[in-house]
């Protein structure tokens, strides 16, 4: 497969146009979306049907990615901004992990720890 370049344009399988490719990894498609405010939409690489210098096609058509299953995450970028990014395909986590008191703790060792 080849990868896409940044700035082509992506589509859904029923020819909507999503955005532009922002980055590509070795697992995902990094998609800027959105008119005046812009989103991040995150797709797997498996999920790309078809891929020219500039256009990229997607195997998905635009009811699954507005209706299916997604996952919001925050990434902060090298500037130490906060980036929300919609992966798309991928079941929310409703489960949020659970720790002991001393696991969050500002940093120092865990309780008897010190005095060895």
């Amino acid at each position: 497969m080849s990868y896409p370049t940044i700035g082509a344009h992506v589509f859904s399988s029923d020819g909507h146009d999503l955005g532009t490719v922002r980055e590509v990894t070795t697992a995902e498609l990094l998609v800027t979306s959105g008119g005046l405010i812009k989103h991040t939409l995150s797709f797997r690489l498996t999920d790309v049907s078809r891929v020219t210098p500039d256009r990229v096609d997607l195997a998905l058509d635009n009811a699954a990615i507005v209706h299916g299953t997604w996952n919001v995450v925050t990434l902060r970028d090298e500037r130490g901004h906060d980036q929300h990014i919609t992966q798309v395909g991928v079941p929310p986590t409703h489960t949020v992990p659970t720790y002991d008191e001393e696991q969050t703790t500002t940093g120092g060792p865990p309780t008897g720890e010190a005095d060895r």
